[in-house]
């Protein structure tokens, strides 16, 4: 759970922006490696949406086309 910790604490002190920016390159690399995300990356995103959530972000419309 500290790893958790660190990242929030982390991400946290980073503009929404970047936040935004950080989601996305992790999402497009695990939609170009077929969807292969490993327990590392689905950690940093399951933080960066809490974060974004918390920001009151849809986290959805970064992903519309």
């Amino acid at each position: 759970m500290s790893d958790i910790k660190n990242l929030y604490d982390r991400y946290n002190s980073l503009p929404t922006n970047e936040l935004e920016d950080i989601l996305y390159d992790i999402e497009m690399s695990a939609a170009l490696t077929l969807g292969m995300n490993t327990y590392t990356e689905q950690q940093h995103k399951q933080v960066l949406r809490q974060i974004l959530k918390e920001r009151g972000v849809d986290v959805n419309r970064l992903f519309e086309v």
